[in-house]
């Protein structure tokens, strides 16, 4: 399997990307993984879409990585719906998206996003109706 390895922090915080580097570095050598690629945005909110994650959807699409490896679900996106696309652009190209604190499948990962989402979705027009 080749995985990238997307590490955010929303403050530019070195640190914190050289502890999340380990995380997902173990992570994928506990599975013997290779390493293609570390798309790193430090200093980047997780509210838009950040650049490396256009970077990993290339890297996707192109079928250079087959998983993308980041600590957390919110090292991908804070916005629900932006980290439900994501993980829905990972399954439609049959790469894995694998999450280090809480090592669930990308189906129960879609699962859990889609209920958030429709939440937020609910929630959104119930707020533009009052």
């Amino acid at each position: 399997m080749i995985a990238a390895l997307y590490l955010r922090s929303a403050v530019s915080d070195d640190d914190a990307i050289a502890e999340q580097r380990r995380l997902c570095t173990d992570y994928a050598e506990a599975r013997g993984w290779r390493i293609l690629d570390v798309i790193v945005d430090n200093g980047v909110g997780g509210i838009g879409v950040a650049r490396g994650l256009t970077v990993l959807r290339d890297r996707i699409a192109n079928g250079d990585a087959q998983a993308i490896i980041a600590t957390d679900l919110a090292r991908i996106s804070r916005d629900p719906c932006h980290a439900h696309a994501f993980a829905r652009f990972c399954r439609q190209h049959g790469a894995d998206l694998c999450i280090v604190e809480h090592p669930i499948g990308l189906d129960t990962l879609l699962d859990l996003t889609d209920s958030v989402a429709d939440y937020d979705k609910l929630y959104a027009e119930r707020k533009n109706r009052l």
